[in-house]
Parts: C-alpha cells; structure tokens; sequence
C-alpha cells in the first residue's frame, strides 16, 4: 500500500500504538505503559475485540529503525503475536508493509485458519482507513 505522505510523517503516526484506535475498529485503546519517548522497550496495553471477545494484550517494541521498521511483540494474550511495519519512501509517498504472526496454542491452534482469516479482513480494513486518515490530515 502507497500512502501519499512523507515517510517520517507516516512512521511518526503508525510507530505510536496510541493512534491505532483511528484506523482500527478492532481496537478500543492503546495505552502507552512505560515513558516517552516511544522507541525500543516501550510498552502498550491494547484493549480490543476479536472474534467476539473483549481482549487485552500487552506489548514491547523489540526493534525500532525510525523511520523505516519496527517490531513489536506481545507479553501476554490468548497467544504469542508479533507485528511489524516496514515502510519505504516513494516518489508517491510511503510504501506500508505490515504483517502479523500468531502462534496459538492448544484448542485455539484448531482455529488458526479462522482466526488468520478474520485477522486479514480487519488489517484490510483496518489499512483502507489508515490510508484515509494519513491522506486527509491537515
């Protein structure tokens, strides 16, 4: 995905977990648990619906590159996730690479391709309207 921002603006906004709320409905809140500024080692709290359950999953930033990756994992949760975001700048603006990986375990290992599914139709969602609210930003 091509975002028509600069690189650094897009990083800025996308590295702070407590924006998440503005382009995924999946999540309730992001809650920075440790101080500023954000960079590796920083903690969040996610407060969030999946599959019809209220969640909360608390995270640390294990590799931060400004502006062009970041890696993030959690600490607790259902299962083991981690997310990262690498970012490129264009001539267009700013190329957004994201993927997430899940390791579920026991019972909730048989619905891993459910759970894969209903993960990539919010992060396609969820990155449709990040792209909105990075484009359209003042």
């Amino acid at each position: 995905m091509v975002i028509a921002r600069p690189l650094d603006e897009v990083f800025a906004f996308v590295s702070d977990a407590r924006n998440r709320p503005s382009w995924d409905d999946s999540v309730g809140s992001e809650e920075l648990t440790s101080p500023e500024p954000i960079g590796l080692g920083s903690t969040v709290r996610t407060r969030m619906q999946s599959m019809g359950r209220d969640l909360e999953i608390d995270w640390e930033i294990v590799e931060h590159d400004p502006p062009i990756h970041q890696r993030i994992e959690s600490t607790s949760g259902p299962f083991s996730t981690t997310l990262v975001y690498d970012l490129g700048g264009t001539p267009d603006g700013t190329t957004v690479r994201f993927s997430v990986t899940g390791h579920p375990s026991g019972l909730l290992r048989l619905m891993q391709p459910l759970i894969a599914r209903s993960t990539q139709r919010n992060l396609d969602k969820g990155f449709a309207r990040l792209k909105e609210v990075l484009e359209h930003r003042v």
